[in-house]
C-alpha cells in the first residue's frame, strides 16, 4: 500500500468529484511529499470550518446569521430587517446564470446594510458573545481535532471570511479556551465605542466574491507566519473562495477544496471548474485531515 492509498479511496467515494484525477494525484504526490511543515491551509468559515447542515438535517447557521436569530432580543424587529435583506440578495449570490461582476454591488449593498444594522443596535461584545453561545453555528464534524492537530504541527490556518471575524473569534475562543496561535483570521472586523458597543466595521469591506488581494493588509502578521510554506490547501464553499491564496506569497502547489453544500447541476458543473476536489453534501473535514495526516506521515518518515 503506498502513502496516498487512504486518499485514492476517499477520492473514490460518491460525493467526491475531481474534474482532473490526474491532476489532482500530482498535486497530491507533491503536497504529501513536501510534508507538513511546507504546508500552509487558507479556508473559508462559514459552510466550510463549519458545518451547513447539522445531524438532524436542520441547516446550520453562518456568522451573519447570528444576528438574524438573536438580534431581537436587544432591538424587537430587527431579525426581521435581516431575513428580508437575505431574501432579496441570497439567491443572487448562487445565481447560475449572473457573472461575479453582475453580483458585486449587490453583495456590496447587503453586507454594507447589514453591518448598518448591527452598528444602529448597539450590540455590546457581552451580547455577541451570548448570540454564539446560543447560535447553530457548529464546526464540521472532525474540525475541532484536526484544528488541534493543526497547532500541534505548527500549520499556519488562515481564516478568510466574508462573514463576521468577531464572530467567527469568539466561536474559536468558545471551542478552544482562545483563539489557537497558528489561525489568523481576515474578516470584517467590529469597533467598539467606550461603552463596549460596536460603533464600525473594519474597512476594506470583505463580501463574497473579494475574497483576495485587494483586501488583504501587506502588513499583516500572517504574513511573516506563511513564510516558507510554499504548498496551500484551500477550503471553500462558493466560487467566491477559489481565489482565497492570491496576494499571499507562495511558489508551490494550491491544492483547491470545495464543499457543495447544496448541490445543483449548474452549480456542480461551476465547481468542478474552480476547485480540484468538489465534495458534495458532506458536512465532515475527512479530506483535509486525510491530506495534512499524510504530508503528516511523509514527513516524519523522511527525518
Amino acid at each position: 500500500m503506498t502513502i496516498l492509498s487512504p486518499l485514492d479511496t476517499l477520492l473514490s467515494l460518491p460525493y467526491v468529484k475531481c474534474r482532473d484525477r490526474a491532476l489532482v494525484e500530482r498535486k497530491l504526490r507533491d503536497i504529501v511529499a513536501d510534508g507538513i511543515d511546507k504546508m500552509m491551509v487558507i479556508t473559508d468559515f462559514d459552510y466550510t470550518l463549519s458545518r451547513a447542515i447539522d445531524e438532524e438535517g436542520e441547516r446550520c447557521s453562518t456568522t451573519h446569521g447570528v444576528f438574524d436569530a438573536f438580534a431581537d432580543e436587544i432591538q424587537p424587529g430587527l431579525s426581521r430587517k435581516f431575513t428580508d435583506l437575505k431574501n432579496i440578495y441570497y439567491p443572487i449570490e448562487f445565481d447560475p446564470h449572473m457573472t461575479i461582476e453582475e453580483k458585486t454591488p449587490h453583495m456590496e449593498d447587503w453586507w454594507n446594510t447589514s453591518h448598518g444594522y448591527i452598528v444602529s443596535a448597539g450590540f455590546t461584545r457581552h451580547d455577541i458573545e451570548g448570540f454564539v453561545r446560543k447560535s447553530r453555528v457548529l464546526l464540521r464534524s472532525g474540525a475541532e481535532s484536526w484544528l488541534r492537530g493543526l497547532q500541534s504541527s505548527k500549520v499556519p490556518v488562515v481564516i478568510f471570511s466574508a462573514g463576521v471575524g468577531d464572530v467567527i473569534e469568539i466561536k474559536l475562543q468558545q471551542q478552544f479556551g482562545q483563539v489557537p496561535p497558528n489561525v489568523h483570521i481576515l474578516g470584517n472586523l467590529m469597533s467598539y465605542d467606550a461603552k463596549g458597543k460596536v460603533c464600525a466595521f473594519s474597512e476594506p469591506l470583505i463580501h463574497t466574491f473579494c475574497k483576495n488581494s485587494s483586501v488583504i493588509d501587506k502588513a499583516a502578521p500572517f504574513h511573516r507566519a506563511v513564510e516558507a510554506r510554499p504548498n496551500v490547501l484551500l477550503m471553500g464553499d462558493s466560487l467566491g473562495d477559489v481565489h482565497m491564496d492570491v496576494g499571499i506569497d507562495h511558489q508551490g502547489h494550491t491544492l483547491r477544496v470545495g464543499y457543495l453544500n447544496f448541490p445543483s447541476d449548474h452549480l456542480l458543473e461551476k465547481f468542478l471548474h474552480g476547485y480540484d476536489i468538489v465534495i458534495i453534501n458532506d458536512q465532515t473535514i475527512n479530506i483535509p485531515e486525510t491530506i495534512t495526516k499524510l504530508a503528516t506521515v511523509a514527513q516524519k518518515t523522511r527525518v
